[in-house]
């Protein structure tokens, strides 16, 4: 999945909020916990399949 924030298509980039929402979503959270890594983990996938860069620099 990789998303376009800027598409032109609105109900296509609408449904791919969706998708992560709902895959993020069940994920259980603490600010240091492993659900809070893995949502950061999501997201920064979604980020790399659209733009091919890190969104989270860990270096």
């Amino acid at each position: 999945m990789s998303l376009d924030f800027r598409s032109k298509d609105f109900y296509k980039s609408a449904d791919m909020m969706m998708d992560l929402a709902k895959e993020l979503f069940p994920i259980c959270r603490s600010i240091t916990g492993r659900g809070f890594r893995l949502s950061l983990d999501i997201l920064e996938q979604a980020y790399k399949d659209k733009w091919g860069g890190d969104l989270i620099n860990t270096k």
